[in-house]
């Protein structure tokens, strides 16, 4: 089955202040850790106006959300990437997780087995759906919920079929799982990355 690669830049980034994708760390954009964490080319989903710094930093397969869904969150950008990309299985990865690591992408997608719709982690006892893997014949559930503007992601997990893995389960620090939402949460990078080897 043909796999493909989704990097999730779109958010609006107000609690942090500006685009987090391209946040410097250990002289790394965020977006770059997270890509490195896929492994290989990845298909980015961003804002209108965001689609030329990534291009002038190389990248290619750059896409806004699909209409009539632009502007409506990550269902809206997973929706894009069906849509703009064939392919079969999609591993989903949000920009703001700079600490994710490639074994455990790639554990997620050695748990997608045939009849699961899609591999999602539980880390702290918070789901990860935003790290995850897809399959995309949800692709008509997830265009009925964002017709009908139903753009929680928990309401799409009621509706497939997940196998949901804690962290442990496949050797996953937690720290991998943080969300750099805030100033705060960016400056506590550093003592968290002392809790694991990076790969």
């Amino acid at each position: 089955m043909k796999h493909i690669n989704v990097l999730l830049a779109g958010g609006a980034s107000r609690r942090f202040g500006e685009p987090k994708a391209f946040v410097k760390w250990k002289d790394r954009m965020f977006y770059e850790w997270t890509k490195e964490a896929l492994g290989e080319h990845a298909v980015i989903i961003t804002r209108p106006e965001l689609i030329g710094r990534f291009q002038e930093n190389g990248e290619n397969e750059v896409y806004q959300d699909t209409e009539p869904f632009r502007g409506m969150g990550p269902l809206a950008g997973i929706y894009t990437a069906f849509k703009k990309t064939d392919g079969e299985l999609y591993t989903v990865l949000s920009c703001d997780t700079p600490l994710i690591q490639r074994r455990t992408m790639l554990e997620l997608k050695r748990l997608m087995t045939p009849g699961i719709d899609a591999v999602v982690p539980i880390s702290r006892g918070r789901v990860q759906p935003l790290i995850a893997m897809y399959h995309k014949r949800i692709m008509p559930i997830l265009y009925d919920q964002l017709c009908e503007k139903r753009l929680r992601i928990s309401d799409l997990l009621s509706r497939i079929s997940v196998c949901y893995v804690q962290d442990e389960e496949i050797g996953a620090n937690p720290a991998e799982f943080i969300n750099v939402n805030t100033r705060d949460d960016f400056s506590c990078l550093e003592e968290k990355t002392d809790s694991f080897r990076r790969d």
